[in-house]
């Protein structure tokens, strides 16, 4: 994972509703991909957002939905197993907070890429997480 752009991409993480928000700018950075790939690695502490050409039965993928990036300046994607295992592997994050993660862009392996280190808890309500 080597040439990072040094653009730098956001990822919202909403503890209350289980919800991960990506940006429009992150997945046209990422090339407006078809679906996307949700990755965690434990080991080196980063959460990856993969751009994928096609759904895999095997991998947890999800597509992305062009009409609602027409009207949206986000996608959201539910995942109660990818909020337990960020909590299992980040025991300090809290039910019914919203965090917000920044990260860049490796261009060759078409993936953006999070450090459990840039994890910062956003203040204010429900509108917060966005």
């Amino acid at each position: 994972m080597s040439e990072q752009s040094t653009s730098m991409v956001l990822l919202s993480i909403d503890m209350k509703k289980y919800r991960i928000r990506i940006h429009k700018a992150t997945l046209h950075q990422l090339g407006d991909p078809l679906y996307i790939q949700l990755l965690v690695n434990p080991v080196s502490s980063v959460v990856a957002l993969k751009s994928v050409t096609r759904s895999s039965s095997k991998d947890q993928t999800h597509k992305v939905p062009k009409k609602k990036l027409e009207s949206s300046n986000s996608i959201e994607i539910y995942s109660k197993s990818f909020i337990d295992k960020l909590i299992e592997l980040v025991p300090d994050l809290k039910d019914g907070n919203c965090y917000r993660m920044t990260g860049s862009i490796v261009p060759s392996e078409k993936m953006a890429v999070f450090s459990f280190k840039t994890l910062r808890i956003l203040d204010g309500g429900d509108d917060i997480c966005q």
